[in-house]
Parts: C-alpha cells; sequence; structure tokens
C-alpha cells in the first residue's frame, strides 16, 4: 500500500512539482525509514471486529459443545433407564417359571 503511494507522489512531483525533491513528504529524502516504520505500525495493528468474531465463534462452539454434551446424556440415561426396565421384566417373567 506505502509503495503505491510513494509512486503516486513520484509521479506527481515530477509532472506538477518540476521534479523539486523537498517538495515530497513520503519519498523526501530525509524521510527514507519512513515505509518501514508505517508497515511495521501497520502490522501491529488488529481488526477489533475479527477479534470479537473469533471470540463469539468460539463462545458458540462451547455452547454447542455443552448442547451436545448433554444430549450425549440423556441419550445415555435413556438407554440405562430402558435396560433397567427390560431387567426387570426379565427378572419378573423368571420368577413365573
Amino acid at each position: 500500500m506505502m509503495g503505491h503511494l510513494c509512486k503516486f507522489e513520484d509521479v506527481g512531483i515530477e509532472y506538477y512539482g518540476d521534479q523539486v525533491a523537498e517538495k515530497r513528504s513520503l519519498t523526501h529524502p530525509s524521510q527514507s525509514d519512513l515505509k518501514e516504520r508505517i508497515d511495521e505500525g501497520a502490522k501491529q495493528l488488529k481488526n477489533p471486529y475479527r477479534e470479537a468474531y473469533i471470540w463469539l465463534k468460539g463462545e458458540f462452539m462451547d455452547v454447542n459443545g455443552m448442547y451436545e454434551a448433554l444430549q450425549g446424556l440423556e441419550s445415555v440415561l435413556k438407554k440405562c433407564i430402558s435396560t433397567k426396565q427390560k431387567l426387570k421384566t426379565d427378572t419378573a417373567e423368571l420368577a413365573k417359571l
């Protein structure tokens, strides 16, 4: 991004500024490390919406995991109850014999 702005300034100053280097702000000889400083600053920035999205997605996945765990527990409990009920009926039938 910064490279495009520097190139734009170079072309504009060459055409409109009579090629005077002192009129430049981004590509002025005294600002030789400006591009690196801007690039470093841009790398340090974080998008707050992306951070919030990732956090909310994690929370949603946690809730979804808890829901699935409770569904699994309910399924196991139903099978356990049906097994106990079957055991009672089988025991009652064996007692009749």
